[in-house]
């Protein structure tokens, strides 16, 4: 009895929380042009119908992603040997996690009956590119939301018993779920802020303005 009290004693002692070194990193995003689809076959987004106009479309959103360094924290060789043993039961979770802040599939679609380099190929590709610059600079400009939003979810995590390798990794794996889905309104609220940034580039008033730069659409 004395012996199996001292390591109930030591294993919360173990499972105290710990420092997580977090780093967050933004990762640059090429752009890919598509020019093999007509207008009526563009991917929709945001579940809304294409406008009458649009001969253009840029298709992105911001998103999280994690790369993790995780480590026991405890007696590893309990851990990692994969054996349960009753008296030694050891305490893990995430001790370091890169964070990585991307634009997903930044590509942009221009109708495909306008050749590559004629007049209203260029226009269009001009004003999409607007939009490319739209997502690039939400980025910047959003990162300390996301970088705040990162710090406080970790800041929750707390390490768990574990008696063998396997259940290691599932709590890795639900501490990364549970950081990416308490983050996910951050994300969802930025997005939001990007589609209506854009769609006050795409007025009627733009696309008259447009149209009248070539001599024929």
């Amino acid at each position: 009895m004395v012996l199996s009290l001292f390591w109930i004693q030591k294993a919360n002692a173990l499972c105290d929380k710990i420092p997580i070194e977090v780093k967050i990193t933004m990762e640059p995003t090429s752009v890919t042009y598509n020019h093999s689809l007509s207008r009526k076959d563009f991917p929709r987004t945001a579940n809304k119908p294409l406008s009458p106009n649009t001969l253009g479309l840029t298709v992105s959103r911001v998103r999280v992603e994690a790369d993790t360094m995780a480590s026991s924290v405890g007696s590893q060789s309990s851990v990692y040997s994969g054996i349960p043993i009753n008296s030694q039961r050891s305490c893990v979770g995430l001790n370091q996690i890169h964070f990585k802040i991307v634009l997903d599939t930044l590509q942009v679609y221009i109708d495909k009956k306008y050749p590559i380099g004629s007049c209203q190929y260029n226009v269009i590709k001009d004003h999409e590119d607007y939009h490319v610059a739209v997502y690039q600079e939400a980025m910047t400009f959003f990162k300390p939301d996301i970088e705040k939003a990162l710090r406080m979810a970790v800041d929750k995590l707390r390490p768990e018993y574990v008696y063998s390798k396997t259940r290691a990794n599932q709590v890795f794996q639900k501490q990364i779920k549970q950081v990416l889905t308490e983050i996910q309104p951050v994300l969802d609220h930025i997005n939001q802020k990007i589609r209506e940034k854009n769609e006050a580039i795409d007025t009627p008033e733009s696309y008259a303005t447009e149209t009248k730069k070539c001599p024929s659409w």
